[in-house]
């Protein structure tokens, strides 16, 4: 059923399908496919000068750093929209007989989707680019014969396309590429790049899924039991959590199997087949554009992953395609709709009337019934859980009340709801609201889980979720029991391992924490953050000795700066290494007052009182508004007490 982040599940598809017949049944003819597109071309632009505007600080970009991402808020997702509505420019730029205004038009919208898709620095796309756009020209210059002139262009332009692509490579290495944020993307793939690295292991652990259920494949949107089951502990550097595999092909083998990735393949094969078999009205260069297109797409779609927009624009081409080639009916279609015709008028009334007035409010019926069970209820939680994560003026109370009225619409969106509800409920535990509100969160949060984990057993995810819910409430044999079984899902998750480290600590048994922290270690040794684990352990379980080899060895110092070690070495005494911490932060951030003050109450606890003095003076120095309390607290010390 898929969630509200990607909307593509079973029901998503659908829709698409419904979107294709609707668009099939509506737009009969080349002139409305052409209006279409017209008005498509239209709303690129609108979105493209917004990109403008995000590159001239006008607008903030969306997901941050310099990746333009227009309205859509990813990157990816405004480059492949930018490539559909490229080749939609060109195709509709080569067609004959357009006046002047139009083509300046599209030659304009080309441009700009062209300046968009160059900004949103997605490899995927611009790769996919060019190409399609080689493909495209390769085939005007091999199998167009009658415009001359668009067969020189086509000649010039993989010409162009090599040159490009060859000069890139001779100037790869210097400043103006390295200083470049789009070229500097691209100078930087290899084998060895991180990104790369970290498709390559997804790939391999799809493969096994493959391999295990290759027929019909784990179902829609199941990657992540692909991912947990064979997770690669080399992917530490990476999110925790993958739902896509970042290849189409190996996200409908996942979803559907051979079957389903066959059928989906089919799409593209029979668009194809149709346009060049059944479309003897368009050019060679019309048909060739609309190939560039599809295999443009289709290569950029080997990196990234399809979206809502990216489905509506291929299934929109694919009407297009539908449509101006089957303008003839098929023979047994027509057999078929003949012997309609020839039935008794009494089965469809006089003349067919009393179908036509029985149809309109049946279908309407039907669709606010369609609406009301799948969209509906969706939107409506989806508005609800928004509403229970904004701050509210009646309290926290009021916000559990939005949770549930959110989990009382039962939608697919429930995992999400649960999730979020489980966050903000460690949140209220760390908070100053009533303990009434604070057990009530707890229980909601613990009951929804609970769910679920019974409705999902397999999940490693929930069962994480429901263990460091669990961790907060101080249940730590409750969460150490749903850690393990989170790793039994998901074996080779370190992740999952830090979170029973921290439950095993909590409970006392530092020993076993030590033990499980070598584990995770061991998966992948030059991990940092496991490195700190283990150490993190060591420090619990009373060898000071081996955590302080394993700092030194990593991080040259055994007061790494991090908080869990300023708590650690508070919690068995060290305060000489609480100290050297904050030392560090200091030197790194000699401007901030907090950190002389909590230089100062270190060196206090050693004893250094004019150490302590010296720094709560630099406080104040740096925030006057400090000074009331600093001057006592320099007082009380020189009185020989320790405020």
């Amino acid at each position: 059923w898929s969630n509200y982040e990607r909307m593509e599940g079973l029901v998503g598809l659908l829709h698409l399908f419904a979107y294709f017949v609707i668009a099939v049944s509506a737009l009969k003819t080349e002139r409305l496919w052409e209006r279409f597109f017209n008005v498509s071309l239209g709303v690129s632009v609108a979105i493209g000068v917004y990109g403008l505007l995000q590159l001239g600080g006008v607008f903030e970009i969306n997901q941050g750093g310099v990746r333009v991402d227009g309205t859509f808020g990813n990157a990816a997702y405004l480059a492949v929209y930018a490539l559909f509505h490229i080749f939609i420019a060109a195709f509709l730029l080569l067609k004959e007989h357009r006046p002047r205004a139009m083509k300046m038009f599209y030659a304009g919208a080309l441009v700009l989707n062209l300046v968009m898709l160059y900004f949103t620095a997605t490899r995927g796309a611009i790769l996919g680019l060019l190409g399609g756009a080689a493909l495209t020209a390769l085939l005007i210059a091999i199998f167009e014969k009658e415009r001359k002139v668009v067969r020189k262009w086509a000649i010039w332009t993989i010409a162009g396309i090599v040159a490009v692509v060859g000069v890139f490579f001779v100037i790869k290495d210097t400043s103006v590429v390295r200083e470049s944020p789009v070229l500097s993307r691209f100078a930087s793939i290899s084998l060895n790049e991180r990104t790369t690295k970290s498709r390559f292991m997804v790939w391999e652990m799809a493969l096994k899924g493959v391999k295990e259920r290759p027929v019909l494949g784990w179902g829609q949107e199941n990657f992540n039991f692909v991912f947990n089951k064979y997770y690669n502990p080399q992917m530490y550097n990476q999110e925790p959590w993958f739902d896509r595999a970042h290849n189409i092909v190996f996200d409908w083998l996942i979803a559907g199997g051979i079957l389903g990735f066959a059928a989906y393949l089919l799409l593209f094969l029979s668009g194809l087949y149709l346009l060049w078999r059944s479309m003897t009205h368009l050019s060679v260069a019309s048909k060739s554009i609309i190939t560039g297109l599809f295999a443009g797409y289709f290569f950029q779609n080997l990196f990234v992953f399809d979206n809502l927009m990216s489905y509506i624009l291929f299934f929109s081409v694919l009407g297009y395609i539908h449509t101006t080639s089957t303008s003839v009916p098929h023979p047994k279609l027509a057999a078929f709709a003949e012997r309609l015709k020839a039935l008794p008028q009494h089965v469809f009334g006089r003349g067919g009337r009393a179908l036509d007035m029985a149809v309109p409010p049946l279908a309407l019926v039907g669709t606010v019934l369609l609406i009301y069970c799948f969209n509906y209820s969706a939107l409506a939680a989806n508005y609800t859980l928004i509403e229970a994560l904004k701050p509210q003026q009646e309290g926290a109370e009021k916000n559990l009340e939005y949770f549930k009225e959110a989990l009382a619409y039962e939608s697919f969106g429930d995992q999400e709801i649960r999730e979020q509800l489980a966050q903000v409920a460690m949140g209220i535990m760390r908070s100053n609201a009533p303990q009434e509100i604070k057990q009530q969160f707890a229980d909601l949060a613990k009951q929804e889980l609970e769910k679920q984990i019974a409705l999902v057993p397999d999940d490693a995810r929930h069962h994480v979720f429901y263990a460091s819910l669990l961790d907060k409430l101080g249940d730590y044999d409750g969460a150490i029991k749903e850690f393990k079984k989170a790793l039994e899902l998901s074996p080779n998750k370190q992740g999952i391992y830090f979170g029973m480290i921290g439950s095993l600590v909590n409970k006392g048994d530092a020993q076993a924490a030590l033990e499980a922290a070598q584990e995770a270690l061991a998966f992948a040794p030059e991990y940092k953050e496991a490195q700190k684990i283990y150490a993190l352990a060591a420090i619990f379980a009373g060898k000071r000795d081996l955590a302080d080899e394993v700092l030194m060895q990593s991080f040259g110092t055994t007061a790494p700066d991090d908080d869990r070690f300023i708590q650690a070495y508070v919690q068995i005494g060290a305060i000489d290494r609480v100290a050297k911490i904050w030392e560090t932060r200091v030197k790194k951030n000699p401007d901030n007052p907090q950190y002389h003050f909590a230089l100062a109450g270190a060196y206090l606890a050693l004893g250094n009182r004019e150490g302590a003095i010296e720094h709560i003076k630099k406080a104040i120095e740096l925030n006057p508004e400090l000074k009331d309390q600093g001057e006592y607290y320099i007082k009380e010390i020189r009185a020989g007490r320790n405020p």
